[in-house]
């Protein structure tokens, strides 16, 4: 599997080090759907979680599994997750593309904000928007649910227009329900005097 997500390493501390591996009650088996009532939301790259959890604490009515293959961010997250102990969080270490091979169930939202964006021509398979993730993302949404992708990059926006254009699985609407904090990432692009764009897709 061709991976689709930089080396972020940074310097592990022993906290870091500490949650990697505490078995958290968070920590999700992709085969497992959470017991839940409340609509899913699979959130795919949080990063260093600032912004997630915060996300987790006003959007309670909604059911998080964050997925993160950087692990300073993943540690930051469980950290979280055991000093607040919100139900409503589920967590997942690893490749996106992954998970969504194991689970059986379907979400009802998917967000993706500010995935890498791989930026040099030899390294466009690795973009995680590609029209064979959209394929898999159609099996595990619900015929109602809605993604949402946001990115500072212009090359990667042109490729996601690309993308969009010449797939058939989903419309773009204005309205995603979920409300966000501004991540790391985000404040970056803006004091950068970056265009963000934003696109929400469902079904056809």
């Amino acid at each position: 599997m061709i991976k689709t997500f930089s080396s972020r390493a940074g310097r592990i501390s022993s906290t870091n080090k500490k949650f990697l591996n505490l078995k958290s009650a968070c920590l999700i088996n992709p085969e497992v759907r959470p017991k839940t009532t409340c609509p899913i939301v699979i959130d795919i790259g949080f990063g260093d979680a600032q912004s997630f959890t915060q996300d987790i604490l006003i959007n309670k009515e909604y059911c998080f599994i964050g997925i993160e293959p950087y692990k300073k961010g993943f540690a930051r997250a469980v950290e979280f997750y055991e000093q607040e102990r919100p139900e409503n969080l589920f967590l997942y270490n690893g490749d996106a593309r992954e998970f969504f091979e194991l689970i059986g169930y379907k979400a009802s939202f998917i967000r993706i904000h500010f995935p890498d964006p791989w930026p040099k021509k030899k390294h466009i398979k690795r973009r995680l928007i590609s029209p064979n993730f959209l394929q898999i993302l159609e099996q595990k949404i619900t015929n109602t649910g809605k993604i949402e992708i946001i990115t500072d990059s212009k090359i990667y926006q042109e490729h996601i227009k690309t993308v969009l254009n010449e797939q058939k699985l989903f419309k773009k609407i204005d309205s995603f329900e979920i409300s966000y904090e501004v991540s790391t990432f985000h404040k970056k692009a803006l004091e950068k005097g970056h265009e963000i764009k934003r696109y929400v897709l469902t079904k056809v």
